[in-house]
């Protein structure tokens, strides 16, 4: 399969990289020749230098037989008019990244009219990330699989956590049958096994039903916080999507913002939320407007330092549930030692929304773990899997892979060794990065 990526940055990397280790054929499409350079350096892709959205460029014998166009440039209406050419001329599928609120809107109805596949907001679907994460009743972030009937809670261990710090993993007391299948340590993954020892400061990916992990939660010995009151850092388009879901959902929401023009956009767009003009980053101005009471804090500012060092800032401060956005799958151990609740990646949410559409609907549920090198999907088993009947235990596994559940007839099991893999069934499966292409194939042979 052909992928052609006009415009790639960060997004188009991230997706194309994934992609060429599953086998895809990659082509590049941009204006800057510099930047094709690099990416050349970093992957074996074709480059084509040049303006995506023209016929022209579409034309050319190493693009029009690709099977999916995704335009990803910093112009919505370049990325719109990009797709329409591609399917004019015969090109199978599209996806374009649009992020103006307006725009938007229009092609959740007309998208297919305008001959655009998949459409991506990548702050769009960031605030619908942040929006649950800050609505969870439960104190630990969790991720739902296979329709909900299964959960996966990513679990911090705090030093004083002596339910958990300093065991080994068979030593620990969680439900049966929950299962620990990954440990993110400084941000590092780990594949545990039973004898692994439980650091301070692990973060623990533990899968189970969602009535187990409500009883894990209960020795993590964090309060539960109902959220009435969020104050949001940055006026950017995720604040405003973000600010606009919790007003619509009777929330009292604050943003704060530097830039006076944005500010005036803000209160004309929401006129439920109070918009301040302001620094974030003043310590007095925060505590003016009462951070140590409101129950949520969110930091969607340009910077992934401002938003961590601010997210520790009020966390401190007492806000009870804060989340930071950050860009740098690199700062994953940051986030993890800082103590912030939860830190959303728009690239990687966007990159997961892009994957589970190039996959062909083939994997319903994907979560790319923060620091991107590992996958939580769902895969459907083919007929003609060589897994079909077998033991789990005999299927011979990769390493750096685990299935955590297996789906079958609207129920739940997580699988011991010795359980059955059946035609039909839905694995939810944890893999790091390099394992992935192996065991889609393994599933779907």
């Amino acid at each position: 399969m052909k992928v052609t990526i006009i415009g790639p940055g960060k997004v188009g990397f991230e997706i194309a990289r994934r992609l060429d280790e599953e086998g895809y054929d990659i082509v590049f499409i941009d204006k800057s020749e510099e930047k094709l350079e690099k990416l050349q350096e970093r992957m074996d892709a074709l480059a084509i230098k040049g303006n995506g959205a023209t016929a022209a460029v579409l034309k050319d014998t190493n693009v029009i037989d690709s099977d999916l166009v995704i335009a990803l440039t910093n112009s919505d209406e370049i990325n719109m008019i990009a797709c329409m050419i591609a399917k004019k001329l015969g090109i199978p599928s599209t996806i374009a990244r649009v992020r103006d609120p307006d725009y938007a809107k229009d092609l959740l109805i007309s998208k297919e009219g305008m001959g655009i596949d998949l459409v991506i907001n990548p702050e769009y679907a960031a605030s619908t990330e942040i929006c649950r994460v800050l609505s969870m009743a439960l104190p630990v972030f969790t991720e739902p699989f296979g329709e909900g009937m299964v959960q996966l809670a990513e679990v911090k261990v705090d030093e004083d956590n002596i339910n958990f710090v300093n065991k080994k993993i068979f030593e620990l007391k969680l439900p049966k049958p929950s299962l620990i299948v990954a440990i993110s340590r400084k941000g590092e993954i780990i594949v545990p096994w039973g004898g692994d020892k439980i650091h301070a400061g692990d973060v623990l990916y533990i899968l189970g039903y969602p009535k187990d992990i409500g009883k894990i939660c209960s020795k993590i010995k964090r309060k539960k916080h109902r959220i009435s009151s969020v104050m949001i850092l940055g006026g950017g388009r995720i604040g405003f999507y973000l600010a606009e879901k919790l007003c619509s959902m009777g929330m009292k929401v604050k943003i704060i913002e530097q830039n006076a023009e944005k500010c005036e956009e803000l209160a004309e767009r929401l006129p439920d939320a109070l918009i301040l003009r302001g620094d974030g980053s003043d310590v007095e101005l925060l505590k003016r407007e009462g951070l140590s009471e409101t129950d949520g804090f969110v930091a969607v500012t340009g910077l992934d330092e401002e938003n961590l060092l601010i997210s520790l800032l009020a966390k401190q401060m007492g806000a009870k549930r804060v989340i930071a956005k950050v860009s740098r799958p690199s700062y994953a151990p940051l986030v993890q030692q800082l103590g912030v609740d939860a830190a959303i990646s728009p690239r990687l949410i966007t990159a997961s929304e892009i994957l589970r559409f190039i996959r062909g609907g083939r994997v319903p549920s994907l979560y790319l773990l923060l620091n991107g090198n590992a996958e939580v999907v769902e895969l459907p088993l083919q007929p003609n899997s060589r897994v079909n009947n077998k033991p789990l235990s005999k299927c011979g596994l990769p390493k750096g892979v685990l299935v955590g559940a297996i789906l079958r007839d609207n129920r739940a099991i997580i699988p011991q060794g010795d359980e059955v893999i059946m035609e039909g069934d839905r694995l939810v499966v944890f893999a790091l990065n390099q394992s992935l292409k192996s065991i889609e194939a393994m599933f779907n042979r």
